[in-house]
């Protein structure tokens, strides 16, 4: 007998979505993860825009992963344009992405993965019991939200990134009380973290499924780069990435959905350690054996990663000479192709441009994490509860493994399908 069970809405992620899980005698048959918000159909909304505008719409797909919107968008139009922008205004780019990397990740581990560790309906309950790890988390939520209003001039849609470079070196007084709070989560973050880390926390899951895809460097774990890195093949140029990721439209999904060969594609945090352990990098994988719920580990190292890593960018920052110039000299118009990657606190972001002769986008593509963990998600929830037979449990954990994800069905949902006449 064919039964059907239906998770709607998905409760703490990010935007609308459902699960739909398919029983057959009892045993759970097959999944369906379909990502419902309406869609914003911002790659129509671009074309037809001078490029100087494009980075100030996109970076509202999403209020949370709006810097790095904002810089992906902003790194593909100089390409096309053949645009470098100078090394302090490079190094104020990294600091703002680092920013809403440390925000996003305090937000999904503290207010959306807490609770369940904790047993709770959601944070506000945990708050109401002053549970400490929650007053710690949105305290580093704050952090992260000062570094990104600092140095973007505002906590969502920074306005001091520009074409060509930033717009103004931040006030040093408030750079250094930046580097003087960072200080205190450098020396408390290992205990605050510890929590995480504890095997016991998580439902038991199977081998993490999909191949994982990202970008980086290869001297250096990063989250920018020029190539797309993936465990099947070897390095490729990010302009490859729609061979490799083979987008599609879906008929039961507002995103698209990841649908190349070399797939299914993990991408994320967990996604970054392993293939940066690939490289032969020094990062410390997650090993606790928890499936898809190591990506929460891989999080919470990531936050420790970059807590140091923005330290050294204040202490460059701050040596600095003041007089370095922060945009690249101006140049007229012109056409080309601009293509970027970054890594999303998600995982990877493509945003693709092509500018005509004056200046003016005339077709735009943008790829999100979400959007490409769409079909593995799904997978993940088959392997992992194909043997259990309670409704509830099935319910409950689905929303947990989903969750592992970290999902922003509000960045996967901004495509635009036509349908004309047959």
């Amino acid at each position: 007998m064919a039964t059907r069970l239906i998770v709607d809405p998905l409760t703490r992620v990010e935007g609308h979505g459902r699960v739909e899980l398919l029983l057959e005698d009892g045993r759970l048959h097959d999944v369906k993860v379909r990502l419902l918000e309406s869609p914003r159909l911002f790659e129509a909304l671009v074309v037809g825009r001078r490029y100087d505008e494009v980075p100030d719409l996109v970076c509202r797909i999403c209020a949370i992963c709006s810097a790095v919107h904002k810089l992906t968008s902003l790194q593909a139009l100089e390409q096309a344009m053949d645009v470098v922008v100078p090394p302090m205004a490079a190094n104020l780019r990294e600091l703002l992405l680092l920013g809403g990397h440390i925000q996003s990740h305090a937000l999904h581990l503290f207010c959306l993965i807490l609770p369940d560790l904790r047993g709770a309906a959601d944070v506000v309950a945990l708050l109401r019991q002053k549970d400490p790890l929650a007053k710690s988390g949105l305290e580093l939520k704050a952090f992260g939200n000062r570094v990104q209003q600092v140095i973007g001039g505002r906590v969502i849609h920074p306005i001091n990134p520009v074409f060509g470079g930033v717009a103004y070196l931040p006030d040093r007084q408030e750079i250094e009380c930046l580097a003087e709070e960072l200080l205190r989560w450098q020396r408390d973050w290992p205990a605050v973290a510890d929590f995480f880390l504890q095997a016991g926390n998580y439902p038991a899951a199977r081998p993490v499924l999909g191949n994982a895809v990202a970008t980086g460097l290869v001297e250096t774990f990063a989250l920018g780069g020029q190539s797309l890195w993936h465990e099947k093949s070897a390095a490729m140029p990010a302009a490859d990435y729609a061979r490799l990721l083979g987008e599609r439209t879906r008929p039961d999904s507002h995103a698209k959905e990841a649908a190349g060969e070399a797939g299914p594609f993990l991408t994320g945090a967990l996604a970054r350690a392993r293939l940066a352990a690939g490289r032969g990098l020094p990062v410390v994988l997650p090993d606790a054996g928890l499936g898809i719920h190591d990506n929460n580990v891989a999080q919470v190292r990531e936050i420790g990663w970059a807590l140091q890593r923005i330290g050294a960018l204040l202490a460059a920052l701050l040596a600095a000479d003041r007089g370095e110039a922060l945009q690249a000299a101006p140049k007229p118009p012109r056409g080309g192709v601009g293509t970027a990657v970054m890594e999303a606190p998600r995982g990877l972001l493509v945003h693709h441009y092509v500018v005509d002769e004056w200046g003016i986008v005339v077709a735009a593509d943008v790829v999100t994490p979400t959007s490409i963990n769409q079909r593995v998600m799904a997978a993940q929830v088959l392997a992992d509860l194909a043997d259990e037979e309670d409704p509830g449990r099935l319910k409950l954990v689905t929303e947990r493994i989903v969750r592992a994800y970290d999902p922003c069905i509000s960045c996967a949902v901004h495509v635009l399908q036509v349908t004309g006449p047959e």
